[in-house]
């Protein structure tokens, strides 16, 4: 059966930007003399911006300024993109062009903030391809809660039983799956974790390639 929508997660999915974060805080860890907090990081990843201040609170605070290392994280980060364009990660435009000839709707459901959303997706030239884009901001509770996926699909009227989640992080698989959602996974930075995996029964694949033979022998829902 064919699906009725596709949600889609953003970083590291999407666009090729946990690279960036990933080498923009590794410089700042650098600079506040901190080691390698590198586990710290991958614990960040598919989570909101509340969250983030308070795993790096938590971790830090006995360390260094938080605020100020955020700060500079945040800044490395415009500065690596300030020179290089965020790339699309493969095979997404194939799946999107698909989506889009098949007639399956297609929407954005990211812990990203709203206006850094929309500006990846636009310099990425895909935003086009989504009719909404529901962002952690947006929603009370983040990822890994189903709030941004229950309201994302919502906001396009989607058959949520025939609706298929695509994130590259296990809190981004706990929120689809907890959303009764079809869930397929492609990690990015972090594999998928074998006891996730054991407990919501998600397909894994290695990237969107492998998806979009899925979308085309009718296997995803």
């Amino acid at each position: 059966m064919k699906p009725d929508a596709l949600l889609f997660d953003l970083d590291g999915l999407l666009l090729d930007t946990e690279r960036f974060s990933k080498l923009a805080f590794d410089g700042a860890s650098e600079e506040f003399n901190i080691g390698d907090h590198s586990d710290l990081f991958l614990s960040l990843v598919g989570t909101n911006e509340a969250t983030h201040e308070e795993r790096l609170t938590k971790a830090l605070e006995d360390k260094i300024d938080v605020e100020a290392f955020r700060t500079n994280w945040i800044e490395r980060f415009n500065q690596l993109l300030a020179v290089d364009t965020i790339g699309v990660l493969p095979g997404v435009v194939d799946v999107l062009n698909y989506a889009r000839e098949a007639e399956i709707k297609c929407a954005v459901a990211t812990s990203s903030g709203t206006e850094a959303a929309a500006h990846k997706l636009s310099d990425a030239g895909i935003a086009d391809y989504f009719l909404t884009v529901t962002c952690g901001d947006q929603v009370q509770n983040s990822k890994p809660f189903p709030e941004i996926y229950l309201k994302a699909g919502a906001s396009i009227d989607a058959d949520m039983p025939r609706t298929v989640a695509l994130e590259d992080s296990d809190n981004g698989v706990r929120a689809a799956h907890a959303a009764n959602l079809t869930v397929i996974q492609i990690p990015n930075l972090v594999p998928a974790s074998e006891e996730l995996l054991a407990t919501t029964g998600h397909t894994v694949c290695k990237d969107m390639f492998e998806v979009l033979d899925l979308l085309k022998a009718d296997k995803l829902v």
